[in-house]
């Protein structure tokens, strides 16, 4: 998944999806040439990449190609939790409840996060972490404020609240008068 946001305009221009699967590494870099079609790269402003958790190659992929182009290209990298993508997608209906996101990771365990939404921005309560099935039973078990389960987005929409999300935390930054941080910080979230 890649697309295009307009951040002077407030504006999603396109977002694009591949079922690359085992294919990414070999695929990826046509992808974003066919997404960038009549776009030029010097036109871009900022990336926004999903550091995960996720899987270890994809992710890892994802995150150095963005770290790549921004350097080269000597624009923002901002790297957003992919559960917390996940979340920002249903941000309201989390008005009154907390947003649980999980993912399958292996061997019987998950990645854990647990979102509120709250004056305008989403808040992690329970950072990702890699945890076991039965962890995250008995802390949602126990988890002291109404919730819910929510389920992943489709990967266009994924898209979508990724590049939204993204250009709310540029437009936050910028009205606080903050810089960027560096490229180089960004990195894979494996969700240890």
């Amino acid at each position: 998944m890649a697309g295009l946001y307009d951040l002077e305009a407030a504006q999603l221009l396109e977002v694009k999806t591949w079922p690359l699967g085992r294919e990414l590494a070999s695929q990826l870099h046509p992808c974003l040439g066919e997404l960038m079609g009549r776009y030029t790269w010097a036109k871009l402003g900022a990336i926004a990449i999903g550091c995960g958790p996720g899987s270890f190659t994809g992710t890892r992929l994802g995150v150095v190609t963005a770290r790549i182009l921004a350097q080269q290209l000597e624009v923002p990298l901002l790297g957003l939790s992919s559960l917390g993508t996940m979340a920002w997608h249903y941000r309201n209906a989390l008005l009154e409840e907390d947003g649980i996101v999980s993912r399958r990771a292996q061997q019987g365990h998950q990645y854990l996060g647990i979102y509120r939404y709250q004056g305008g921005c989403l808040h992690a309560l329970w950072g990702d972490r890699l945890v076991t099935d039965s962890e995250a039973e008995a802390l949602l078990a126990t988890w002291p404020h109404p919730s819910k389960h929510l389920s992943p987005p489709h990967s266009s929409d994924y898209g979508r609240a990724l590049l939204t999300w993204a250009a709310q935390q540029w437009h936050d930054t910028l009205r606080a008068g903050e810089t960027f941080p560096h490229w180089s910080s960004v990195v894979p979230l494996y969700g240890k």
